[in-house]
């Protein structure tokens, strides 16, 4: 009899349920696209920053407005950039840092650093964390979700830990350390 069991709720023969990795996968897409989406506010963001300076300098200027702003950001930028003295002045790579807050006990987690343009994404990874307190349990062999991974805002990407610093990155770019957002490409097919 149609009372005696629950039609509704059984699943029909035949049909695939969502296993683990599905649904890891679906997460670490659903937390990507939400990265991306913050990646571009802050690029708009950067731009309305940038146009807005543009309008204070002088109209006299005959050089581009773009350059002169940018040139402005990146001195203050290598101005207050803190890292490794040992690593050569043109060998340096300035970027902006931030932690989301969900990674760091530091009042401020940003910060001015400057790398090696030699130096690995993972070797960039290791330090930016501990300068900016952020628990760094990578090497520890743990699950995805517990893993920091490197957003490059302005490529609008992950970067992969064995990337070398000065391919991915130039001089003035931001980068944000993440948990828990997934492999820099994620799986789609597995």
């Amino acid at each position: 009899m149609g009372e005696d069991h629950d039609c509704k709720n059984l699943k029909p023969i035949g049909a695939k349920q969502k296993d683990a990795a599905q649904t890891a996968r679906e997460t670490g897409l659903a937390a990507f696209e939400r990265l991306k989406a913050w990646g571009a506010s802050k690029r708009a963001a950067a731009a309305a920053v940038a146009s807005s300076s543009k309008a204070s300098i002088s109209k006299s200027s005959t050089s581009s407005k773009k350059p002169i702003a940018s040139a402005a950001a990146l001195n203050q930028l290598k101005s207050k950039a803190k890292g490794d003295e040992k690593v050569p002045t043109e060998k340096r790579v300035y970027l902006n840092v931030e932690a989301s807050a969900d990674t760091t006990k530091a009042k401020h987690p940003t910060g001015a650093f400057f790398y090696s343009r030699d130096f690995s994404v993972g070797r960039v990874l290791d330090i930016a964390a501990k300068a900016l307190q952020v628990e760094n349990i990578n090497n520890h062999g743990t699950t995805e979700a517990e893993k920091l991974r490197v957003f490059h805002v302005e490529g609008g990407r992950l970067l992969d830990f064995s990337e070398k610093l000065g391919e991915a990155c130039q001089s003035g770019n931001t980068i944000v350390l993440l948990r828990g957002v997934g492999p820099a490409v994620p799986d789609l097919i597995g």
